[in-house]
């Protein structure tokens, strides 16, 4: 199949990616139902999961949970989630960006509205696993709940509070790597005291040590979650192809796929022998379009396959950073 090097879809440029956005209908509707989704995740995990299976998790959800439970009830989880969040939101309007801190605000109010729902209209409702064995099943809902709701609400630019604006804040004046260490001393400390706030003295000693062996597992199922879920929207394919045919190659990817291809020298090292290398950065569903090319316009040449974690820039995904 011959393809005219002179045939060549119109460049996209930022006016055109920016056209094609205005024309979407109520543009803030995603937010609103990530908003509504994420807070209902995070709320019924905690709720219904986490707190009856006698385990907790790290920041302010597992330390309402805890308080919840050292107090056969007394003090609420939405107590604890809107007293402990709401002086890390005033700081969050001083030192981070204004839509950050007003969407963060949002998905604690949200979270206080859900959780006093199933509080005050649910407060019998929970999902209880009776043996030991099958407690991992609520470690492994609640994880994914978790973590679920924290990658819906980094999606929209906001955050579901607690550690995250502390550690948005930190970010400003310190490594990555503090920060991480500083999330992980937390965590370590909320979970830690599971031990004595679901401590049995009629149990053996590796019985009571259940809920933070609970608490890691849902730790790790949440980060998982959250991993999968963000790289799934910002995943990407990057495609190297070695050919001898860089021009008809190159036309025809731009052709197809509308998409940027750039072209790098590579020279074998058996041979030392020069040719052309091309990168091209495509989206999932654009791969069998690729391939379908590859083999039409130069069955000869040699390609490799990467998966991007993720891909910002003009044609995919804005940056809100």
């Amino acid at each position: 199949m011959e393809y005219n090097q002179n045939i060549l879809p119109p460049k996209i440029t930022k006016e055109n990616f920016n056209e094609r956005r205005v024309g979407k209908a109520f543009p803030w509707l995603k937010t609103v139902i990530y908003l509504l989704v994420s807070s209902f995740l995070i709320s019924f995990g905690a709720k219904t999961l986490i707190t009856p299976n006698e385990f907790t998790v790290g920041g302010v959800i597992g330390i309402g949970v805890l308080l919840n439970v050292a107090t056969n009830g007394f003090i609420q989880q939405s107590w604890v989630v809107f007293g402990l969040n709401f002086p890390l939101v005033v700081l969050g309007f001083f030192f981070v960006k204004k839509k950050f801190a007003f969407l963060t605000a949002i998905h604690i109010g949200l979270q206080t509205v859900w959780l006093l729902i199933l509080e005050s209209l649910f407060p019998d409702f929970s999902i209880e696993f009776v043996e030991s064995g099958e407690k991992i099943f609520a470690a492994l809902g609640g994880g994914i709940c978790i973590g679920a709701a924290t990658a819906l609400a980094f999606q929209i630019g906001g955050s579901t509070g607690g550690a995250d604006i502390v550690a948005v804040i930190i970010q400003r004046k310190f490594a990555a790597s503090s920060i991480a260490w500083m999330l992980f001393a937390v965590n370590f400390v909320v979970v830690g005291a599971s031990l004595f706030v679901f401590y049995d003295p009629t149990q053996a000693i590796a019985y009571n040590f259940l809920p933070i062996m609970m608490s890691a597992f849902e730790l790790y199922v949440e980060s998982k979650s959250n991993e999968s879920i963000t790289n799934g929207f910002q995943s990407a394919i990057e495609f190297r192809i070695i050919t001898n045919k860089p021009e008809e190659m190159a036309q025809a990817l731009m052709r197809e796929l509308s998409r940027g291809v750039t072209m790098l020298p590579a020279t074998g090292m058996y041979t030392k022998e020069e040719h052309p290398m091309l990168l091209c950065v495509i989206s999932r569903r654009q791969v069998a379009t690729l391939r379908r090319v590859i083999k039409e316009v130069d069955p000869d040449s040699f390609a490799v396959m990467t998966g991007v974690s993720q891909v910002l820039g003009l044609g995919f995904y804005t940056s809100e950073l």
